[in-house]
């Protein structure tokens, strides 16, 4: 049992850097930085890849293809998958907005052509209550 320690340190470094991300996936720092857990899948994936070198066991081996396959796979997502969507340009000053209809105080809709070419229109946002 004492050949496989590396096999089963590259495993177990996987997978708890899966459980780790997972049960603090809504904290910010975790979720929106993946260097931590995709650094911990690339060292499994160094410590596997080393223990193959040395002896090509089966069970270096498979933790060499799991400890890889996260590392692929979490790469993937994180830096493919999961990129914020590009947005449309900003409004220049003096350009016209688009045209949109939202709910005024008493619940009736509004639209912003309504007001074209009558009176200036501010537009509000406010955050709320979160």
């Amino acid at each position: 049992m004492t050949r496989y320690w590396p096999a089963l340190l590259s495993v177990a470094l996987s997978l708890g850097a899966v459980a780790g991300y997972v049960s603090l996936l809504r904290v910010p720092v975790i979720r929106n930085h993946p260097a931590l857990y995709v650094g911990a899948f690339a060292l499994a994936t160094a410590i596997a890849a080393l223990a193959s070198w040395r002896a090509a066991r089966w069970a270096n081996l498979a933790a060499l293809v799991f400890s890889a396959a996260l590392l692929v796979l979490g790469g993937y997502f994180n830096f493919s998958l999961a990129r914020i969507p590009t947005t449309a340009p900003a409004l220049r000053v003096g350009e016209p907005a688009p045209d949109f209809t939202l709910p005024d105080a008493a619940g009736a809709p509004v639209t912003l052509a309504s007001f074209r070419d009558r009176t200036p229109v501010v537009l509000v946002f406010y955050r709320g209550y979160w």
